[in-house]
Order: structure tokens, then sequence, then C-alpha cells
């Protein structure tokens, strides 16, 4: 089966706005640089006949993909993401890929045995794979085929919105927890989530080396 992954990545004008009160902006575009790279180097990982695309307008991202031997769906302009990632599978099918499996670029545990885990799901029949985020409502991966076979809501409830497609389409879908896929960095309740769990990762190295830890501590503080 062809099968493509892609990793939408939006400009980082204004990043993670919901870490504000936590992480300065400059500090919240380098979290996003640190995972962006982890997810990127998980992504090509995973078996050489699979197509690896990052989908964006975003140079820094451009240069990454291009540096990991990865390709490059320039975006001129971006809507939301769920448009970019529809918009990439559209096309994908379009040249004869066959199935999408689309990751985001905030997930600090990432691994390419989790995306492996996945894709294996996937060729034991499901037509979906939808992994959830850790409070079980959002959709923090999403393998598809055909690429185009439901579209995208990403956002909050999202992970309900697809399941409704699927029910009204009847096909055989699995939903997917995968630890190291649950936990994107939103807010600062993630955070904490993340240096609670004491996981060596990049991620929550930058976050301990800038005092995060502190900081929310005052944050919480704040909004006693």
């Amino acid at each position: 089966m062809r099968t493509a992954v892609i990793v939408p990545v939006k400009h980082l004008r204004q990043v993670k706005s919901r870490l504000a009160p936590l992480l300065s902006l400059a500090e919240r575009r380098h979290l996003a640089e640190i995972m962006l790279q982890g997810v990127l180097k998980a992504v090509g990982l995973l078996h050489p006949d699979i197509r690896k695309l990052v989908v964006t307008s975003y140079p820094l991202a451009m240069a990454m993909a291009e540096q990991l031997g990865m390709e490059c769906l320039r975006e001129t302009s971006q809507v939301s993401e769920s448009h970019s990632v529809d918009t990439a599978s559209a096309k994908l099918e379009a040249g004869g890929i066959e199935a999408v499996l689309r990751v985001p670029l905030d997930l600090p545990l990432v691994s390419a045995q989790a995306l492996r885990e996945v894709l294996a799901r996937a060729e034991a029949g499901a037509a979906a794979v939808l992994v959830p985020s850790l409070d079980g409502t959002g959709t923090n991966a999403v393998y598809r085929r055909p690429p185009t076979l439901f579209p995208s809501r990403f956002g909050p409830g999202s992970l309900a919105l697809h399941e409704q497609s699927l029910w009204r389409l009847g096909v055989p879908y699995t939903i997917l927890e995968l630890p190291a896929l649950a936990l994107d960095l939103d807010d600062a309740a993630d955070v904490e989530a993340l240096l609670e769990r004491a996981e060596d990762c990049p991620a929550a190295a930058y976050l301990r080396e800038i005092g995060a830890t502190g900081r929310l501590a005052e944050v919480r503080k704040a909004g006693a």
C-alpha cells in the first residue's frame, strides 16, 4: 500500500498563545521548534517506502524537512490546520497515495515505534485509526484510507466529530490510545503533565532549563 505521513506546520509568528502566561513568545517558538525536530526525526525513521512530507509556509520547517531528506508541500496561505491536512491529502490521493497518517508538530514524547503501532493497526484492517489526546477529546494522530475518507475537524471535541463521520460512513476504524502520542503541549496543564512524568525528552529538558517548574507554581498562585 502506498502510504504517506504528513506533518502540518503553521507559521510560528504567534505560536502556542495559551502558554503565554508561562513562556515568552521567543521561548514558545523555541519549544515548538524542539518538538517539531523530534517529530520529524521520528517520522524520518519510518520505512523508506513511506513518503514523508511537511506541509507548511514556514521557512525553518522547510529547512528541517530538507535537512532530513523529507518532501515539502509549500503553502501560499494557511486557512487552518484541517484545511492544510485535507488539501495535502487530496493532492497525495490524486498522485496515487492510498493512505495518509497525519502527525502534529507538538508531541514531545513522540517515537517512531508509536507511529509504527498506528500503521500496524491500520494494516490489520482499519480504514481509519484515531489516536486521542491525553484528555480524550482531541485527535493527536489520524490515519485515513483513502486519504480523503472523511474531513479533518481538528480543534476542541475533534475526536467525537471524527467518530461521527466514521459512523456515517460505516467503515471499520480503531481508537488507539498511545502514551507517546497522547500528550501535546497546548497550555500550562500540559507542561505540568510533561514535567511530572520526568520524561527524558528535549522539550522537558528545555522547560526545566528555563525554570518552567517554578513558573508553574507562580501561575497556580496567580489563579488561586
